[in-house]
């Protein structure tokens, strides 16, 4: 759901890992020409112009891309019909070899982000850089291996539907942000709490 940067890449890996793929977007066809173009090659069916909850019907999996808001209706009929909701950074996350160091925040956290992969770089490590920051690491998934290390910028959005943490997670502030998305500060900082909700005793150094 949504043919943004992560949508497109999603929807590349599902297909190549043999899934069949359905994508909607809100915009209609014309208004993308880039995403469509990146996608011409495969067999993905296509609804553009909106997200009719006829959709779901015989769907096992929704991916959602940041832009689409969890009150979204075709998100809450998923939910009502037991549909497992994921996106592009927890469909990685599960799938990762690597460790992974996930970074978020209200300010700061691209560049904290880069600055960490630079000096992982530096050590020597080979390092793969993205997320939020520019990069759909499920797009690299399959060149990652088990030594190398991954940084990772999450978005509120990306977080507000992820079930699983990454390896090493860092909140560097929270501040009043996105809060015409979140309605409520305190909905926000829930979203950012995610990236810690499934560490463990075993994940504390």
């Amino acid at each position: 759901v949504g043919l943004g940067r992560q949508g497109v890449a999603l929807a590349r890996f599902l297909v190549n890992h043999k899934a069949r793929v359905t994508a909607t977007d809100l915009k209609p066809h014309h208004a993308l020409g880039d995403a469509l173009a990146a996608l011409q090659d495969l067999p993905i069916h296509y609804a553009l112009g909106g997200h009719p909850t006829t959709l779901l019907d015989g769907c096992d999996l929704l991916c959602l891309s940041a832009g689409v808001a969890v009150d979204a209706p075709i998100v809450v009929e998923a939910r009502r019909r037991g549909i497992p909701i994921s996106n592009e950074a927890q469909m990685f996350l599960e799938r990762c070899p690597a460790p992974v160091i996930g970074i978020t925040g209200s300010a700061g956290k691209t560049t904290t982000t880069a600055l960490t992969g630079e000096m992982l770089k530096a050590s020597g490590l080979r390092t793969w850089v993205g997320g939020n920051i520019g990069n759909p690491l499920i797009a690299d998934l399959d060149r990652i291996k088990a030594d190398d290390v991954v940084v990772m910028e999450l978005s509120s959005f990306q977080l507000e539907v992820m079930s699983s943490s990454p390896h090493v997670a860092a909140v560097l502030n929270i501040t009043p942000n996105h809060l015409d998305r979140h309605a409520t500060m305190e909905a926000y900082i829930a979203a950012k709490r995610r990236i810690l909700e499934w560490h463990g005793p075993k994940d504390v150094a």
